[in-house]
């Protein structure tokens, strides 16, 4: 590409400063880059941190450099004041339509501070304007009841987690409808998810049954579905390895037996659909609404194929 003339040994030069694949760069609106954000972003503990992490870490710096900014500001000149201009805008001010939520606020001034505690230990920066003085600090209750201090910018009507129990029997009706597409009536409805339906609702319950990410679980070869079962037959144990984990730290996880037929082709997600009525002729059923007594499970991949009289 002409706009890479002479920069054919990028790749090197990226090496020779350890700058490596998938490490975020930050341009300011004028099309620089600053060489201490990038030491940061690439050879600090951030570098460590899960690929979700830095990456809503990196949206929430670009935010407050954006803001800085506006008012004539780079990031190594902001104050504690700036910082509770950047909340008030953030969070209550009617000029942003895009305000956020206490937890949301949150998860910012936590990357705010890793990123100035940083530069502070560097000396790119005189002073933190998150954790500037004792005063700005006020002491919580952490969670072994332990009294933690905080930021004082820390938004106190946060939510830190937003917790929808869903029992078996709803994860069931959920796959049912959502997955298979059944109706009310217990056929598959027009425009369902159709040949797929059977992979994504092995893959659902595979991670019902586990607890694993949506990461971990797609991070799954075909060797690594678990193959041991466990004594009473209900459960089967696998490993994930430390590279797929949020923790970076390997762990053995469990999946029902139900889901594991299901992920080796050998049977139904536990979440089978329901039944049509056997009194209703299937020859009956229109084209395009199949009963569900005539789907089956199928290998993960592999595309299953209509039979002859379902052809009719």
């Amino acid at each position: 590409m002409p706009v890479l003339a002479g920069w054919e040994d990028l790749a090197v030069r990226e090496g020779r400063v350890r700058i490596h694949p998938g490490d975020p760069i930050l341009l300011s609106p004028d099309y620089r880059i600053d060489e201490a954000l990038s030491g940061y972003l690439c050879r600090s503990s951030f570098a460590r941190l899960a690929s979700e992490t830095k990456r809503n870490y990196t949206d929430d710096y670009c935010l407050f450099f954006d803001f800085l900014w506006g008012h004539g500001r780079w990031w190594s000149e902001a104050s504690a004041d700036d910082l509770w201009d950047f909340e008030d805008w953030r969070t209550r001010s009617p000029r942003n339509p895009y305000r956020v939520g206490g937890a949301r606020w949150n998860r910012g001034l936590a990357a705010l501070a890793r990123l100035y505690e940083w530069a502070v230990q560097r000396e790119y920066v005189l002073v933190n304007p998150v954790l500037v003085n004792p005063v700005l600090m006020r002491s919580v209750v952490g969670r072994a009841g332990e009294a933690v201090l905080v930021p004082a910018a820390r938004a106190k009507n946060a939510r830190t987690s937003e917790v929808r129990w869903l029992t078996p029997r709803a994860f069931r009706r959920w796959v049912d409808v959502g997955l298979h597409g059944c109706g009310a009536d217990g056929l598959a409805a027009a425009g369902s998810a159709g040949r797929l339906a059977d992979r994504n609702a092995a893959f659902a319950d595979l991670l019902f049954s586990s607890g694993m990410r949506l990461t971990e679980g797609a991070s799954l070869l075909t060797v690594e579905v678990p193959r041991l079962q466990l004594e009473g037959g209900r459960y089967y144990a696998g490993r994930l390895a430390r590279a797929v984990t949020k923790s970076k730290r390997a762990r053995t996880f469990y999946a029902s037996s139900g889901s594991h037929r299901a992920q080796r082709g050998t049977g139904r997600p536990r979440s089978r659909p329901p039944q049509p009525d056997p009194r209703r002729r299937d020859r009956h059923a229109p084209p395009h609404r199949t009963p569900l007594g005539r789907l089956r499970p199928t290998r993960l991949g592999r595309i299953p194929r209509r039979t002859r009289r379902d052809s009719h």
